[in-house]
């Protein structure tokens, strides 16, 4: 492959310029953005090690002008931010500036090498034609097509829930009945179907970087991915206090009403939240890590999931939603 190395550290660039050509590859330095980015406009680079802090043009702003030219003239490549081990960038920022991989300096052959598989992968499969991260996820595996479509079910149940939230805060009686199936639809469809689906996916992603990436791994585990695997505990926490406080819900107890919006309005934009980032960073970014093995066995994880919520109790709930869609008047479906 021809390989663009852009970093502002000579000794650095150098050394990562070394472990490249000794495995085969064509490798064109630069010392920094302007001058990588001219670099990239004059040879057609297949991949690109780009370092995240440098003078003049940082590593994002040169991955977001690549992500730019590609769209205009349709190359394809696929980028590495590198970033010191002392520092803690987000992995989120670089995703959106259209990275497709992240290295910890100081480089090592190992981990620079399987990078470079990992890139010869995403490549064949021509992933990277897409030139924005987040519009992969037209292009998805099954167990991610799933994921979303849940996603959409879980919008459906934050719009009954908000509207819930909006009668609470202007004093209106609610039934028990509603607040009732508003809430056990929001545990079953959010937790039991949905979140315990995520956590065998991200098990499974975790170990499939961890084979390929090493330790370096824990760059996925310092980010995004933390904020996710902690909202999941944050979620189900704030499932099961709304069950409660609907359960003790009662339109002349003041304090039962303001416990339920209170609920309420920190569950909705954590939710609302989390799942855009699972959509638009997460799902698309670990997915070309996964085998058709893999797709597999977490298929029959998620078969399993939807078995032990049950298909009748999951149609329950389903015509929940779209009863209290009519109670509520909801016309406008949350996506």
């Amino acid at each position: 492959m021809k390989v663009l190395v852009v970093d502002d550290n000579k000794n650095s660039r150098e050394k990562l310029r070394k472990i490249l050509v000794k495995a085969g590859h064509e490798v064109i330095a630069a010392s920094d953005g302007i001058e990588g980015f001219h670099a990239y406009e004059d040879n057609k680079i297949d991949l690109a090690f780009i370092d995240w802090t440098m003078p003049r043009m940082s590593g994002t702003e040169l991955c977001l002008r690549i992500r730019d030219y590609n769209l205009k003239t349709g190359q394809v490549s696929y980028l590495i931010l590198a970033s010191a081990k002392s520092k803690k960038h987000d992995m989120v920022e670089g995703l959106d500036a259209g990275v497709d991989d992240f290295v910890m300096k100081p480089y090592s052959e190992s981990v620079i090498l399987s990078r470079v598989h990992v890139a010869s992968r995403v490549l064949e499969t021509k992933y990277n034609k897409i030139p924005k991260v987040g519009h992969l996820k037209d292009r998805v595996i099954e167990p991610i097509a799933i994921l979303n479509r849940e996603h959409v079910l879980i919008h459906r149940m934050t719009g009954v829930l908000e509207v819930v939230s909006n009668m609470l805060g202007e004093g209106m009686p609610l039934p028990k009945k509603l607040l009732d199936w508003g809430t056990s639809s929001a545990l079953t469809i959010n937790w039991k179907l949905h979140e315990e689906k995520e956590l065998f996916y991200i098990d499974l992603f975790i170990e499939r970087a961890q084979e390929i990436h090493g330790k370096t791994a824990q760059l996925y585990t310092r980010s995004s991915l933390t904020k996710i695997v902690k909202e999941h505990d944050l979620i189900k926490k704030l499932l099961l206090e709304m069950q409660s406080a609907a359960k003790s819900y009662n339109i002349d107890n003041r304090e039962s009403v303001l416990r339920l919006r209170d609920v309420l309005i920190r569950y909705l934009p954590l939710i609302r939240f989390h799942a855009a980032r699972e959509e638009d960073v997460f799902l698309p970014f670990s997915q070309r890590y996964l085998t058709e093995q893999d797709v597999f066995r977490i298929l029959d994880d998620f078969r399993r999931v939807d078995s032990e919520v049950g298909s009748e109790n999951l149609k329950s709930k389903l015509e929940n939603i779209e009863q209290l869609e009519r109670i509520l008047q909801i016309k406008e479906k949350a996506v």
